[in-house]
């Protein structure tokens, strides 16, 4: 399948903008290629390192503000304090901002980190270090690591062999949207650049999709004329009507973008490529991928706790206050994270989802604090409850991971209310996974402005979440390990707090 999403040209505050982007969606973003070698080259095979777990990787682009979110600092300097108050939560003594009152009452299945520092304050280079632990990358220069999901789909084999499902899925924000329906919404490219495999093979690439929006958008789309814009729906995209000559293209351009590959690929892997494309078409129109992906198979129950369309978002005016008249979209974010929990359940093992645009500056054409929180925060908080409680619901609590972060917080409040790039603080929270939750993890200073205890980094991240998806200290041992994805696995210290 090829994908070309176009939207409404937004734009954070670094000037980045919402481009039209092409994406090549036939099992990620080259698709289901034979790719590296050694171990996991093929698409099919896993190590015997894998453990039968998975993660959902909740990136808030935009950077999330720590005292509106998990770090309210009660006792903080005015302007250091959470702009709506503080509310007790289930962990005794531990308060968050009142902007989230059900996350609050279920703080006893969380971990949260207050002493996580990421390094870069501008977007787009922020989002790419994130997400691969590279701290040498910088705004608008490609990334040379891979991301953390696909070193993940590495070490793990790119294709789950019980399911036929990608293990490294991405769903981002959606926002292409109804004619006349206005939303703020920001560039979030280059988190899903940061979700890449960079040279480690084509095969680990995330295999794209979006949500799909309410029944009420569903309606909609059936009033329209032919071709016009509207939301879109992921199984439009596993249509087995797709005419054969229409199909055929797609996996032509689908070998030509990977030609470059081919006299790298001494292993004769690429020999495999005809084979894995056809295994790969198939599933476009048929098997539980199509299942996983259909969210009508969902109890009705259990996608009204999910929905997040309730909360609406508009466009923002001169003088950073959102324009509450007219048509508005809806929060996606409900119907993201149920998707990655099916999902997870069909096969998957590392699922970015992208909740984008926490930018709330209070500039020209940006919200201030309140607005962007009065907008934000109410679909986080439910659509991250609902996920907690559903886990609990399945039994899976011990069996998905989520990580909630972005890609730095923000500062001191402002004369106009707004927070700006903050690279020394970084909201971060676990649940699920087996690991231990109801704790809160390093502390912040009394402004929150930076840890006050041993920093919690990047790479500290990407080694707890490797060594909850891995068997680390097995990996040391098996020469077929490739040393980036061990590498990536111990660079970091793993939290000890979520293993003790």
């Amino acid at each position: 399948m090829l994908e070309v999403v176009t939207g409404s040209r937004s734009r954070l505050c670094d000037g980045s903008s919402r481009r039209d982007f092409l994406r090549a969606g036939l099992f990620g973003g080259l698709g289901v290629l034979a790719g590296g070698r050694g171990l996991a080259s093929d698409p099919a095979s896993a190590g015997p390192f894998v453990r039968d777990k998975s993660v959902i990787f909740l990136f808030l682009a935009g950077g999330p503000s720590q005292y509106e979110t998990f770090d309210p600092k009660p006792d903080g300097p005015e302007g250091s304090t959470s702009l709506n108050g503080h509310i007790p939560t289930a962990i005794p003594g531990v308060r968050f901002s009142a902007y989230l009152p059900k996350l609050a009452k279920l703080a006893d299945r969380l971990t949260v980190v207050r002493s996580f520092r990421t390094k870069h304050p501008e977007h787009n280079g922020a989002h790419k270090q994130l997400m691969t632990a590279d701290l040498t990358v910088q705004d608008g220069k490609p990334i040379t690591e891979p991301g953390i999901g696909a070193i993940y789909a590495r070490a793990a084999g790119a294709v789950n062999p019980t399911s036929g499902l990608l293990r490294h899925a991405l769903i981002p924000t959606t926002t292409r949207n109804s004619k006349g329906r206005a939303g703020f919404n920001g560039a979030f490219e280059s988190v899903v650049e940061g979700c890449q495999p960079a040279g480690i093979g084509a095969a680990f690439a995330p295999f794209e999709l979006l949500a799909p929006l309410s029944d009420g958008f569903a309606e909609e789309k059936k009033k329209r004329k032919p071709g016009e814009e509207g939301p879109p729906n992921p199984l439009d995209v596993f249509d087995p009507k797709v005419p054969t000559p229409q199909l055929d293209a797609r996996l032509g351009l689908l070998k030509e973008l990977d030609r470059f590959d081919r006299a790298a690929d001494a292993a004769g892997a690429m020999n495999r490529l005809d084979e894995f494309t056809r295994q790969a078409a198939g599933l476009l129109q048929t098997g539980r991928v199509r299942k996983a992906l259909d969210l009508s198979l969902e109890d009705p129950a259990t996608i009204k706790a999910y929905d997040t369309e309730q909360f609406l978002n508009w466009n923002c005016d001169d003088n950073s206050k959102f324009i509450r008249t007219g048509p508005s979209i809806g929060s996606s974010l409900g119907r993201q994270l149920l998707l990655a929990r099916r999902l997870c359940e069909a096969g998957a093992g590392f699922v970015t989802v992208i909740n984008a645009n926490w930018d709330f500056h209070a500039r020209k054409g940006i919200p201030n604090m309140p607005e962007g929180m009065g907008a934000f925060a109410p679909p986080l908080d439910h659509a991250v409850s609902a996920f907690l409680e559903d886990l609990k619901q399945r039994g899976l609590e011990d069996k998905i991971l989520l990580v909630v972060t972005g890609e730095f917080g923000r500062s001191g409040l402002d004369k106009n209310l707004g927070r700006h790039h903050h690279a020394k603080l970084c909201p971060l929270v676990f649940a699920g996974g087996g690991l231990k939750h109801g704790q809160v993890v390093g502390q912040s200073d009394r402004r929150g402005s930076e840890p006050a205890t041993e920093p919690i980094a990047i790479a500290d991240l990407h080694a707890t979440v490797l060594h909850t998806l891995l068997d680390v200290n097995r990996m040391r041992t098996d020469a077929g390990v490739p040393a980036k994805v061990l590498d990536r696995a111990t660079k970091g210290t793993p939290i000890r707090e979520l293993f003790s």
